[in-house]
């Protein structure tokens, strides 16, 4: 037999034991409850959250979310549940995602798989992708019982935070900011002054460190239907909503 045959068989017979003896590539670590309930929004800066804080105040659903995440990302879950559920007397849909999976996993309180449930379907109550499927996964995980005690939940639940009763105490929270808007007192072309609050900086008229609060009187924020509106065009796309400078949204202003 050549020469090469032959070191071409020995390192053919070698291949195979060397392969085996090679250690095994480990799996990565299963998520824990926290992080399969923290969102990526929970942790953010200062100044971020200030202005978010500010831009909220007209719309108690961003403001008590905004608090909610503030909580989670600070592994409180107890305040940030407390928080959530304030969100969600206001039809904030998100806010009850987010009790729905505090729940799921016990964070902060004992895990209630029923009641995260219920909160799941009332999130997913105006048909948003993300929250459809987060709620058929979670019914797939019941057992019979569960999945009974989830359906008397849910419709104690659906009377206080279901769209139905929540939306009309939003709309009424949103009258209240509407009608405590700052307009101009000179007889302006526009509706709404330029609004600013400072930072802390040298004196009320430095805006080197000043915030724009324009955004939080934007003309869609105020209206209840134009609000609605992009909210579900939004989640309907895959996306998120958050406390921030408004955007047009499928020609929506």
């Amino acid at each position: 037999m050549p020469r090469g045959f032959a070191l071409f068989f020995v390192f053919a017979a070698l291949a195979p034991a060397a392969a085996s003896a090679a250690p095994p590539v480990a799996a990565p670590p299963a998520p824990t409850p926290q992080q399969q309930a923290v969102a990526e929004t929970d942790r953010t800066t200062l100044r971020e959250f200030e202005t978010r804080r500010r831009i909220a105040a007209t719309h108690p659903n961003e403001l008590y979310r905004l608090y909610g995440a503030e909580a989670a990302g600070k592994g409180d879950w107890r305040s940030a549940a407390e928080q959530f559920r304030r969100a969600a007397r206001y039809a904030d849909k998100y806010s009850q995602h987010r009790l729905s999976l505090i729940l799921w996993h016990g964070l902060g309180q004992p895990a209630d798989r029923a009641l995260a449930y219920a909160w799941a379907d009332l999130a997913a109550e105006r048909r948003y992708p993300q929250f459809l499927l987060l709620r058929e996964k979670m019914w797939l995980e019941l057992s019979e019982a569960e999945r009974e005690r989830a359906l008397r939940e849910g419709r104690a639940l659906y009377a206080e935070f279901g769209d139905e009763a929540a939306k009309p105490r939003f709309e009424r929270a949103l009258a209240r900011a509407r009608s405590q808007a700052t307009g101009s007192r000179t007889g302006a072309a526009t509706d709404r002054v330029q609004v600013a609050a400072s930072m802390g900086g040298a004196s009320l008229f430095d805006g080197g460190d000043s915030l724009d609060l324009r955004p939080m009187y934007a003309d869609w924020r105020l209206d209840a239907h134009r609000y609605w509106a992009v909210e579900d065009a939004v989640w309907q796309s895959g996306g998120n909503v958050e406390v921030g400078v408004p955007q047009s949204l499928n020609g929506t202003p």
